[in-house]
């Protein structure tokens, strides 16, 4: 009885060390896949116990680490990391130990967490740590762990980073920027107070006119160029804005570019106001000598300005908008003048609300009928007036009649100048309507286009619409453009004005303005052009004998191309002979006439046929007013 007791306690003995046995090599199987599983990885697999310490290392940890997992298996977690590192995140990593994933979801914890690790060479590394679902173990918890060097993504992100924070071209901070340091600038001074600072808003004075004349890749070169000058403008412990490793690095100046060829100088520690305008002479000094482009060496020196507008903190503003606003309105004060700077004043701030007004009046009067045309006769030795230029006025109602220098620029600036040049255009058909089908078919009519109009898709269209309107002849409808339009791409230029002649066969093409610009004369034979319009500048200083020359010389290229050319700005018996000397025959000037209304352009036609004996414009004198004997006007 005892024996087989004694043989059921054996039996019963072996079963159970053979299922031990049988368990520990599962165990060590199932050690052993997972072993062979964390090898497979690209990651640094580790487990550690709940007092923080590693108990099993993958082998990556050599790749990473530049360690071997036997010398880090038993020792510290925190090996593995800067010491004011593992202790900013030490209490965090011991929390994971007690929280399962759905107690992190309700926390809001996340499994990952960023930190900064320490190889064996002391080379700090970026990582990022993913932890797992600590497990019970005879010897008390073990977390498993995931180590990624994420030094690779971090590069990435500070290259995507500083690309959406940095003009591409100059490498300036861009507004964004900009917006993101002068908050924080703004933030410190209402902490602090007692500091002064200073907002310098700066505009390219011609830099249009190079961009579109000479081509965007000079644009560029001069604007790179302009950014290496504004860094020399600046004292030398001043560096231009940039971002760094992640961090805004604290500048002591900054110099932003918004776009185009606007730029902005941030001044944050000012003793007074008075040193911004010190600064901002430097720039104008710096900015206007001449430019010569490396990789167009055969272009002449280009020249430009710049216009200065600066706004004091906090005097002017204690907000970003209402500093850059106040910014913005000086450098449009001192771009009146050109080449200066101009401090924010009270009175500026009225003069911007009352340019508002006049955009808002503006587009109320293309609607109201507000516009009208006057017309200034072309005169031609021998022959008398052979056309005339539409120019646009505006009747305001409660300022009288207001001149184009007064809104066209602001209209060109806000692109009201499409619609209004198209309501210009329709009203001048109207008139070369009237004129063709009263007996004054030989005369023309002249219609300035700018160049947003030029560049709009409908612009064909609505010349369209115009001729076929009013049944107008387009041998007598020129289309005055200045040289800007052409020169900045004559390919372009020319063959939309090719299809433009095609379409409307006898329409005329004039360069307004001619020899502004700052191409030579060459590009002029690859224009389908027809006529060349002198500068008046040029003609009002015949005085002087630079300007005859450059009279002279422009009458002889376009009569070497076999084209009509017209001067304008005639004030005097002497321009007239110096012109016709040379070979100039069509006048426009106030020394023939000066702009004139619809009714008293007919009544002057009028007038020169009944005395001439003619009947070119008999067709108005059936329409004659009773109490004046004069014929009835054509409405503009």
């Amino acid at each position: 009885m005892i024996n087989r007791r004694t043989t059921e306690l054996a039996d019963k003995r072996t079963a159970r060390d053979d299922k031990i046995r049988r368990y520990r090599r599962e165990l060590e199987d199932l050690k052993s896949r997972y072993q062979a599983l964390a090898e497979t990885a690209s990651d640094v697999i580790i487990q550690v116990s709940q007092d923080l310490r590693i108990v099993y290392a993958n082998s990556v940890v050599q790749d990473i680490f530049k360690t071997s997992p036997r010398k880090i298996v038993g020792r510290s977690f925190s090996v593995l990391f800067p010491t004011g590192e593992f202790k900013r995140v030490e209490e965090k990593i011991r929390n994971y130990f007690l929280l399962c994933l759905t107690d992190r979801q309700k926390k809001g914890i996340s499994n990952h967490l960023e930190l900064l690790g320490e190889t064996a060479g002391n080379e700090i590394i970026p990582l990022e740590i993913s932890f797992g679902i600590s497990v019970s173990t005879n010897n008390g918890l073990i977390m498993p762990c995931i180590i990624r060097d994420i030094s690779e993504r971090k590069k990435t992100e500070r290259k995507l980073r500083y690309l959406a924070y940095h003009d591409k071209l100059t490498d300036l901070g861009n507004r964004d920027l900009f917006h993101i340091y002068l908050t924080e600038y703004l933030n410190e001074t209402l902490r602090y107070g007692e500091r002064k600072g200073a907002l310098l808003f700066l505009d390219l004075d011609g830099f249009k006119k190079v961009n579109d004349s000479l081509g965007h890749h000079v644009g560029d070169a001069i604007l790179v160029e302009c950014t290496h000058r504004l860094h020399n403008c600046l004292r030398e412990s001043d560096q231009i804005f940039r971002v760094e490793n992640l961090e805004m690095e604290r500048r002591e100046e900054g110099v932003f570019r918004f776009g185009g060829d606007e730029f902005v100088v941030l001044l944050p520690h000012l003793r007074d106001p008075r040193e911004a305008a010190v600064v901002a002479l430097k720039i104008i000094s710096d900015i206007r000598r001449p430019y010569s482009i490396r990789e167009n060496p055969d272009l002449p020196y280009i020249s430009l300005g710049v216009s200065i507008g600066i706004s004091v903190i906090p005097d002017d503003g204690s907000d970003i908008s209402l500093l850059i606003s106040n910014a913005d309105i000086a450098m449009y004060r001192a771009k009146e003048r050109g080449n200066t700077y101009r401090f924010f004043t009270p009175e500026m701030n009225r003069e911007v609300t009352r340019r508002l007004h006049l955009e808002e009046g503006l587009r109320a009067a293309i609607c109201a009928s507000q516009l009208t045309l006057y017309f200034q006769p072309i005169h031609r030795n021998g022959k008398g007036i052979v056309g005339f230029e539409a120019l646009v006025r505006w009747l305001h109602p409660g300022e009288g009649i207001v001149l184009p220098n007064d809104f066209i620029s602001l209209a060109e600036e806000t692109g009201i100048i499409v619609p209004l040049g198209a309501m210009v255009l329709l009203k001048a058909c109207r008139m070369l309507s009237h004129l063709q089908h009263h007996g004054c078919a030989h005369l023309y009519v002249s219609v300035n286009i700018s160049p947003r109009q030029f560049d709009d898709p409908f612009f064909e269209r609505k010349i369209a619409e115009a001729v076929e309107k009013y049944q107008v002849d387009p041998r007598g409808l020129k289309l005055e453009m200045t040289e800007g339009v052409f020169i900045r791409n004559p390919r372009e230029a020319s063959l939309r004005i090719q299809e433009l002649k095609d379409r409307f066969p006898g329409l005329s093409f004039m360069i307004d303005d001619f020899g502004t610009g700052f191409s030579s004369f060459s590009y002029l034979s690859k224009l389908p052009v027809d006529v060349i319009k002198i500068d008046q500048t040029f003609v009002a200083g015949l005085d002087q004998e630079h300007n005859r020359k450059i009279v002279k010389g422009i009458i002889n290229l376009v009569k070497s191309l076999d084209l009509d050319v017209v001067a304008e700005g005639v004030q005097s018996q002497e321009h007239v002979k110096y012109l016709e000397k040379h070979g100039c025959y069509q006048h426009q000037g106030f020394y023939y006439y000066k702009p004139m209304k619809t009714d008293e352009l007919l009544h002057l036609l009028w007038e020169q046929n009944r005395h001439n004996g003619k009947e070119v414009c008999s067709g108005w004198q059936g329409k004659q007013e009773k109490s004046t004997g004069r014929p009835a006007a054509a409405s503009s």
